[in-house]
């Protein structure tokens, strides 16, 4: 794509998602839910097509021989060793579970326009992480159960592969369109909560 194209695409983005947050919270939030509805659809029915699919073993094969850390393209730099037990890489696995389940604190920027926000507030931070704990858990172990791909398969990007697997093009398609949106919701969400602080 023409670099000057490019340039104009994501400044027009970011003009008209910054108006939408000007407009105020309320219709950021009506976007926020929309946006969850539409992100989360092909997920759940990845979920509701893959369960007879589900081969529980699958769940519990080790790499296979041979598999390493160089091959998954990770170099053992840096202050904290890339360590492979039972067949994980924790370092990575760490850095991604830190990454998306970061800006939970974010929501304390919202609190002020909560009703009784002693209440709702940690009420909503509970049930928060767990639905976000089980939107990535249990797709994975859905995809994981119902596909025949190797551990070194799953790299950036694979879940929509997994989920053509699982439910054909359109699902894998469906997949990479949500991942789309949420990033435009995360951008929002970014925007708004920076604005409140």
């Amino acid at each position: 794509m023409n670099r000057l194209v490019r340039f104009f695409i994501l400044s027009s983005t970011a003009v008209i998602l910054a108006y939408l947050n000007y407009l105020g919270l309320e219709i950021v939030g009506k976007m926020s839910i929309v946006i969850c509805i539409i992100s989360m659809s092909p997920f759940i029915i990845m979920v509701l097509i893959g369960i007879p699919k589900v081969d529980p073993s699958r769940w519990f094969e080790l790499p296979e021989e041979g598999a390493s850390s160089e091959k998954a393209g990770w170099e053992d730099s840096g202050w904290l060793p890339l360590a492979n037990v039972w067949g994980v890489l924790w370092r990575p696995l760490l850095n991604n579970l830190f990454w998306n389940l970061n800006s939970f604190d974010s929501g304390a920027n919202f609190s002020g326009d909560t009703r009784d926000p002693g209440k709702n507030f940690p009420r909503g931070m509970f049930y928060g992480v767990i639905l976000v704990g089980m939107s990535y858990f249990i797709p994975l172990v859905i995809a994981i159960g119902a596909t025949d791909s190797l551990q070194s398969d799953w790299v950036d990007g694979y879940l929509a592969v997994a989920a053509t697997q699982i439910g054909g093009r359109w699902l894998g398609a469906w997949t990479v369109f949500a991942s789309g949106i949420s990033n435009l919701a995360l951008f929002q969400a970014e925007m708004t909560t920076d604005a409140l602080e």
